[in-house]
């Protein structure tokens, strides 16, 4: 007789189980569902407010102020948000982390419901709010620099021989170039927003080929003629990197950043020099064109004050300039420059000179310069005008110790400026310095944001260039050691 194995009671109890097992199964799949629900959604959420905070963070970059930072980065949010529940917080500068109360970061937090499915629900959870924070900000990648190169892609200025001391000169290679038979050391970053071709820091080729034009070159007439700086940043690339080195570092120091995003006009905000914007230094005296041709070295000085001016020509002789602004409005008839700094000798301390290519600029409205903002120069037909402009300035300050030193007045916008040119005036500017009588001296900023600036000779600068472009002919060793610096290079990142 067969034994009962008793396996039809066992499967009657294991269908009983998953009767009674299978709703908190499917409850806590549901609950799994939920949880894989939560998690995506946080994960958008997150998401966007990643990408809002470093849509702000890219107006800060731009120098827009702290409300205008906080409606890009919460119109962005708002676009991308994928319900319209959600709670939208933007601060700037952050009001939390690390970083509360910088002005350089901006923080965005958002806050969100998800609907919960029946899993949650069933246990009393209908939604779980969700929230989102992100702060992202402006950090320095360079040292505070001593020279900015704004155009991304400037016409071939070249220039005809003009006056004694300025030679011809072909068209330019690069954004920034620096020749002759010296070496030129800059204590600062150099930061140049030329997106031309040449190598990068790895040697690798930067645009279509390693060929000029080239973001920044050097075109030494001796080996020796190189640049060093603490940081060197382009856009583009540079011609050999043998041809760059660290300030102050060994051979073996990194100095080169190539193909990097290029940087703001720090001095954009500046106004143009008008009776309103700055009482003190500018005045709305007229004072026509002035030649000056006078003994020099023992002649009596004569003395200039601040006004405006048609052209300014110091041939021979002592001149003072009081301190104040020297608007420049014309040229001379002759030269066709605006300002001529020949063999005289030049006391300018406490001026700035302020050089426009508009005969009819007003000092009381600061029209038509004061509307040109950030727009670029019409380069329809440029390459014929900008082959054939003259400079609108030829400084030579070391012939007889001639000493050019900056506005000094903390209450001026102009505070720390020597020459400052209409920003839509292309015209070079020409400044020299070759000691051969006396030790002169240039300092202060130097700012013509479309304009093509050469420095040319030997010794040290007390100066900051912030320019179209810039060609440096280095007679023997030059240095450019500001005292006051210029912005650092930054980059937009994630801070938290």
């Amino acid at each position: 007789m067969r034994r009962n194995t008793g396996k039809k009671a066992r499967c009657g109890k294991v269908l009983v189980f998953l009767a009674v097992l299978l709703p908190t199964l499917f409850t806590l799949l549901l609950l799994v569902l939920d949880g894989s629900n939560l998690t995506a959604s946080f994960r958008d959420v997150q998401q966007v407010a990643d990408t809002a905070a470093l849509s702000g963070a890219d107006e800060l970059f731009f120098g827009s102020t702290a409300s205008e930072v906080e409606q890009v980065a919460r119109e962005f949010a708002e676009a991308n948000v994928s319900t319209t529940s959600a709670t939208i917080e933007v601060n700037c500068p952050p009001l939390s982390g690390n970083f509360a109360g910088s002005s350089n970061h901006v923080e965005v937090i958002l806050r969100d419901a998800v609907r919960n499915s029946f899993g949650s629900s069933s246990l009393g959870n209908e939604e779980t709010t969700i929230s989102a924070r992100s702060v992202a900000g402006l950090k320095a990648v360079t040292d505070d620099s001593a020279i900015i190169v704004l155009d991304d892609d400037p016409p071939p200025f070249a220039l005809s021989p003009v006056l004694p001391i300025v030679p011809s000169l072909p068209a330019i290679l690069g954004g920034m170039e620096v020749l002759g038979i010296g070496r030129v050391t800059v204590d600062g970053a150099v930061i140049v927003n030329t997106d031309w071709g040449g190598v990068d820091e790895h040697g690798d080729n930067v645009g279509e080929n390693g060929l000029p034009p080239y973001g920044i070159s050097c075109l030494p007439i001796l080996p020796l003629a190189k640049l060093a700086a603490t940081d060197i940043r382009t856009t583009g690339g540079v011609d050999r990197l043998q041809n760059y080195s660290k300030y102050g570092g060994s051979g073996a120091d990194s100095v080169l950043q190539a193909k990097r995003r290029p940087v703001p006009d720090p001095f954009r905000g500046i106004p143009v020099p008008t009776v309103s914007s700055d009482p003190s230094n500018v005045k709305a005296d007229f004072h026509g064109g002035r030649t000056i041709v006078g003994l020099p070295l023992i002649g009596p000085p004569i003395k200039l004050r601040p006004g405006v001016y048609e052209w300014i020509t110091v041939l021979t002789g002592r001149v003072e300039f009081e301190p104040g602004v020297y608007i420049i409005r014309n040229s001379d008839p002759l030269t066709q420059i605006s300002l001529t700094i020949l063999a005289g000798q030049v006391q300018a301390d406490g001026v700035m000179f302020y050089i426009t290519d508009n005969a009819g600029y007003s000092p009381n409205s600061g029209s038509p310069d004061a509307f040109d903002g950030e727009t670029r120069p019409d380069d329809g037909g440029l390459l014929a005008d900008v082959l054939g402009l003259l400079p609108s300035a030829v400084v030579n300050v070391g012939l007889l110790g001639s000493d050019i030193r900056p506005i000094s007045d903390s209450g001026s916008p102009f505070d720390g400026f020597s020459f400052y040119q209409r920003r839509m005036d292309r015209r070079p500017m020409v400044f020299v310095q070759e000691n051969l009588l006396g030790n002169g001296s240039l300092e202060g900023n130097i700012y013509s944001k479309w304009g093509h600036v050469i420095l040319a000779g030997k010794g040290t600068f007390d100066a900051r260039f912030v320019v179209g472009t810039l060609r440096i002919i280095a007679l023997l060793n030059m240095d450019i050691r500001p005292s006051v610096d210029l912005p650092p290079a930054y980059d937009v990142y994630l801070a938290e």
